[in-house]
């Protein structure tokens, strides 16, 4: 098993826990959360000057780096909130929040990556209104593979 198969699961377990969740977004609607795989996809240009889809708010499930067999994950969160209270940090915020519970209520994906390490989250404090972000950092162990060589001792 790779990083990818934990990132791929760790992307659909994370929309499922993300469900009815909806925020602000740049075309004023509320919207359900869009997770995405290690970036943002490139956006299309558009004939209208108001693009239909946007992808605040939304989550990266960003594979950061790996060794000895576990790797760390981040999650990184993006809302906006146009509103001038500057209160948008509750967004990101409460997307870190609900996935910290749902990974830490089951640290275990796909039964075959487990979570070594309790979750760390950040907030990055620079003034980017009407964008929010935080980010969630994550260890995990892949699954070992077994030694050819060794095996064929056994």
């Amino acid at each position: 098993m790779t990083a990818l198969n934990l990132q791929k699961a760790l992307k659909t377990r994370t929309k499922n826990a993300l469900t009815g969740m909806q925020l602000d977004s740049q075309e004023g609607v509320l919207k359900q959360v869009q997770v995405f795989e290690q970036h943002l996809p490139r956006k299309v240009k558009s004939a209208s000057r108001n693009p239909e889809d946007t992808y605040y708010p939304c989550v990266i499930i960003y594979l950061d780096e790996g060794e000895n067999g576990q790797v760390k994950v981040l999650f990184i969160i993006a809302t906006h909130d146009d509103n001038s209270d500057n209160q948008g940090y509750r967004d990101a915020l409460s997307i870190v929040e609900k996935t910290i519970q749902d990974l830490e209520r089951n640290p275990t994906v796909d039964e075959k990556f487990e979570m070594i390490e309790s979750p760390k989250w950040f907030y990055n404090d620079q003034d980017n209104h009407p964008y929010y972000f935080a980010w969630i950092e994550t260890s995990w162990e892949l699954p070992r593979s077994m030694r050819e060589d060794v095996e064929a001792m056994i």
